[in-house]
Parts: C-alpha cells; sequence; structure tokens
C-alpha cells in the first residue's frame, strides 16, 4: 500500500430544498458548458503563488526537533496554520491524508461564490451542499467529498476543486444539479494520475507543491487562501476520511498516512529545547529510550482510533 503515497467553521444552514423547475440541459448546453470550463481551467489562465515563505517558524525559534534513529535535527514549528512557515508543511500532511482515503475523481465547480462577497465560504457551502441534495433527488448517490474554495482567475467570483470517493456520477447528472444548486458549470473526470499529484494540486493554494503551470498571479498568498476558506485547507464531508471501512478524524487520518509512508524507514521524532540537541544526539543509550517511549505512544494513539 506504501506505493500510492509516491507520487466548518459555522454551521451550513439547512436548506428546505433545491430551485427544481428547470430541466435537464440540452445536448447544446453540455457541449457549451465543457468549452467554456476548459477555456476557463486553471491551466489555461492566470494562477495564484504563495508568498515568499520565511525561513524558519517565528514562534519555535529556540526549539528543534531531533529524529531519534538517524540523530537529524530540524528547526521546530508551532504547527499553526497562521503561520506561513508551518502552513505548506500542513498541507502536505493533509495530501497524504487525502490520498490515503483513495480519492477516484475530481469536480471543478466554476461559481460556488460571486464577486466582491465578503464571506465567500458560506456561500460556496451552501451552494454545494445545494448541489449534492439535488444529485440525491435525482437519484445518484453523491458519494463522500472533499473540496476547497480558490478565487477565479479573472475575479470573476469562486470556483471549487472537488474530489470525490464514491459513484460515478454523469456529466449531464452533475451539470443538472450543478445548476439547481446555483454552482455555476461543474467538470468530472476519473483521477488517471497515482499520488499525490491530484491532492497537492487542489492545496496548491496552500503551498503543497507538487504542480506545474505557465502563468501565476504573483499577488496571490496564503493568508488569502485561508480567509477565503474560513481559515480551513480543505472542507469535507463526514464520511470522505475512511480507512477500512472506518471513518477517522482527519488528525488520525494524517497520523496513519505518515506512518505508512515511513513504514519501511523507521522515524521517531521528539521535539525539545535547541540546546538539548546535542546532548541527545550524543547519547545512543538516550536515544534508544526515547525511541521506544515514542513508538509506545504512537501505538497507543493508533489504538484509540480503532
Amino acid at each position: 500500500m506504501g506505493e500510492w503515497l509516491l507520487g466548518r467553521r459555522g454551521a451550513v444552514p439547512s436548506m428546505r430544498c433545491c430551485p427544481s423547475g428547470e430541466g435537464p440541459p440540452t445536448k447544446q448546453d453540455l457541449i457549451e458548458a465543457r468549452e467554456r470550463v476548459r477555456l476557463s481551467s486553471l491551466a489555461y489562465t492566470d494562477q495564484m503563488v504563495t508568498a515568499k515563505r520565511p525561513e524558519s517558524c517565528p514562534r519555535a525559534r529556540n526549539r528543534v526537533v531531533v529524529e531519534l534513529h538517524s540523530g537529524q535535527v530540524f528547526p521546530d514549528r508551532c504547527r499553526s496554520s497562521q503561520c506561513l512557515y508551518c502552513l505548506p508543511l500542513n498541507a502536505r500532511r493533509r495530501c497524504l491524508a487525502i490520498t490515503m482515503a483513495g480519492p477516484q475523481r475530481m469536480i471543478r465547480m466554476s461559481l460556488v461564490g460571486d464577486e466582491g462577497e465578503e464571506n465567500p465560504c458560506r456561500t460556496a457551502l451552501i451552494r454545494i451542499k445545494r448541489t449534492r441534495q439535488a444529485l440525491k433527488r435525482m437519484g445518484f448517490a453523491p458519494g463522500e467529498w472533499t473540496y476547497t474554495i480558490e478565487r477565479n482567475p479573472k475575479e470573476t467570483g469562486f470556483h471549487a476543486h472537488c474530489l470525490q470517493v464514491g459513484p460515478y456520477i454523469p456529466q449531464d447528472a452533475l451539470q443538472t444539479a450543478c445548476k439547481r444548486g446555483g454552482a455555476g458549470i461543474p467538470y468530472i473526470n476519473a483521477i488517471k494520475r497515482e499520488g499525490q499529484w491530484t491532492s497537492r494540486y487542489g492545496l496548491k493554494g496552500f503551498g503543497a507543491d507538487g504542480y506545474g503551470l505557465k502563468t501565476f498571479r504573483p499577488s496571490a498568498d496564503p493568508t488569502d487562501a485561508l480567509r477565503i476558506n474560513n481559515g480551513r485547507m480543505e472542507h469535507h464531508t463526514r464520511g470522505f476520511y475512511s480507512y477500512e471501512g472506518e471513518i477517522l478524524k482527519v488528525r488520525d487520518m494524517e497520523r496513519l498516512a505518515i506512518g505508512e509512508l515511513n513504514r519501511d524507514s523507521p522515524r521517531a521524532f521528539v521535539g525539545m529545547p535547541a540546546d538539548l540537541a546535542p546532548i541527545v544526539v550524543g547519547s545512543s543509550h538516550l536515544r534508544h529510550h526515547l525511541i521506544v517511549d515514542t513508538n509506545n505512544r504512537m501505538a497507543g494513539l493508533l489504538r484509540i482510533m480503532r
């Protein structure tokens, strides 16, 4: 299973029903919609990149992390997503968890928030919820989703990048559901590229590298991405982070994914004041006891997850 790793705030108001007075789109509607999505794809137009990242975490200057097996020493960090140094690392951890959930399809919705909105996230959550409700009323199971909201390249509103686990959703059904939910023009396709590329692409605004585009907007930064998403890197339905049929908390899924990543190369990290690092690194006996203690604590966490 290791190979695949290579490569609300605030509740959403309950909606009684979705508008359903309009009929399904015609074949010509679908052709025009696909073309508009293709031309507005982020690969063809401007794309944001993150602001310059600090060289170290400003909140953990006097602390380090020691990898006990190798003796390597790394700068410690506060692990807050409000920190520009820690945010990209948090995003990469989240990408591991997303990849482990096994998403099967990518969905892009072109208009989940309107231009100039003060709280585009609230609007997006409502529109995506309406879209999922519409799919259910049409007889299609939407599956489990994780999605991130981004600003449209030409400042024309906000779109959403979504990864789905679950049954196949026909393009025309998704088109109809998005029309009823007010989520713009959708596009859905199967994920064919293995590894983390897909999940990293969805979190690229937070610094989770792994993508390449020709042009970008140098003025965008992860602070704006966090503001748009109400302080979260992604939003997900309750059952998205599931492993072997059990629904896990996102942090537990991250731990599980990191453990799988390091399965063939044991790792044991411990944080400490910088002036203690030479003592720990220089004592194999002390490192051994710390490794045992770290492994016991990790085993305890895994038992709690089960």
